[in-house]
């Protein structure tokens, strides 16, 4: 059962100030901010709409969140602050929760990026699964219909294909690749080269993967790894593909999930972490999550845009705590260093990731430049 629905907090002394002297002119675009933030599943998309309507007019180009809670985290905890970049004219009243979308344009901000914007067309609780078949979110067909060649796309998914709403061919997989592929270094060592069904629809969702399963199960070491890298390459880039189905926009950052908080602190997610022996063993499904960048996301190829994949998990290494809510989901300060590196990787002319955390960043770099 999903927890009670949170509302959009107050602002408390000493966490942000916000001008009263606002411009109330009767052609200035208004967006109810308790709506906005109150809704589970994403944003609703009619708000969504006006916004981008207002940042059009300004004539700014947007980077859009798709994807899940990775980037739609706005439900997870109460902290607010005053909106930036654009949002404290349209917001009303002027109150955000400080989720990736936040830190994304108060970075821009603080950058002096003024023709960037973010907007996150993300949806909480939301898989691969629930776009199989072709089927896009209506957050998702905003997307489709209204991304720019000047915009900027960032898609985080396919985690909760794993830990909220797995095929059982999904948990088969995944338990075999942390239980049964022996020393951790063959998890590190992975190869996989599985078919991509997308020219026939989506097919990973048919018969409870039984399809991709089978395929993929021939095409990769050590067993289950197949269809990881099944799920985190071809289906995720099925997805991208169909998100900028009508426009390529100038970039497209695709994302590996974040390893997840290594503290037993209590979470939705407890049943599928330990099951997963995350709470014993976290580096053999944290070097499953590291295999699938370098075998899966590293390798979407999307003609007419540049793809550059992000390692969230060289921001987010599952020692601090305080980086989540409920062990799976970015916090605010967590999001914040997400949101830090994304934009750094936007306006990366190079295409080379620029991680918060040198010491562990320095390989994966070398991956990337490797695979690009």
């Amino acid at each position: 059962m999903a927890p009670a629905r949170r509302h959009l907090g107050r602002l408390k002394d000493g966490e942000a100030s916000v001008d009263s002297s606002r411009d109330d002119a009767a052609d200035e675009p208004r967006v109810d901010a308790r709506r906005y933030f109150r809704q589970f599943h994403g944003h609703p998309v009619d708000q969504l709409s006006i916004i981008a309507d207002a940042f059009r007019a300004e004539d700014r180009s947007i980077i859009w969140l798709a994807g899940d809670s990775s980037l739609d985290n706005k439900y997870w905890f109460d902290a607010v602050a005053a909106p930036v970049h654009g949002y404290e004219r349209i917001l009303d009243p002027p109150t955000a929760k400080q989720d990736v979308t936040h830190w994304l344009n108060q970075t821009l901000a603080d950058r002096g990026q003024s023709s960037l914007v973010a907007m996150n067309t993300a949806v909480e609780a939301t898989s691969l699964n629930d776009r199989a078949c072709g089927r896009l979110l209506p957050q998702d067909q905003l997307v489709r219909d209204r991304i720019g060649k000047n915009d900027v796309l960032i898609v985080s998914v396919g985690g909760n294909d794993v830990a909220l709403q797995p095929l059982l061919c999904t948990v088969l997989s995944a338990l075999a690749l942390v239980y049964c592929s022996g020393p951790q270094c063959c998890i590190e060592n992975g190869v996989a080269c599985p078919p991509n069904s997308g020219a026939c629809g989506d097919l990973g969702c048919y018969a409870c993967g039984c399809p991709n399963c089978a395929t993929s199960c021939l095409c990769g070491w050590p067993l289950g790894f197949g269809y990881i890298v099944d799920l985190f390459k071809n289906r995720v880039g099925n997805y991208v593909r169909r998100l900028v189905a009508k426009t390529k926009p100038a970039k497209v950052l695709v994302c590996m999930i974040y390893f997840l908080d290594q503290q037993p602190t209590g979470s939705w997610a407890d049943m599928a972490l330990t099951a997963l022996l995350y709470d014993s063993m976290p580096t053999r499904l944290q070097a499953g999550i590291a295999a699938a960048f370098r075998c899966a996301t590293s390798q979407i190829k999307i003609p007419g845009t540049e793809v550059v994949p992000v390692p969230l998990f060289e921001v987010l290494n599952g020692r601090d705590t305080t980086d989540y809510c409920q062990r799976v989901e970015p916090s605010p300060s967590g999001g914040r260093k997400m949101a830090e590196a994304l934009v750094e990787a936007v306006l990366d002319d190079e295409s080379t990731w620029v991680g918060v955390g040198a010491e562990d960043s320095a390989p994966t770099r070398e991956l990337m430049r490797n695979t690009s």
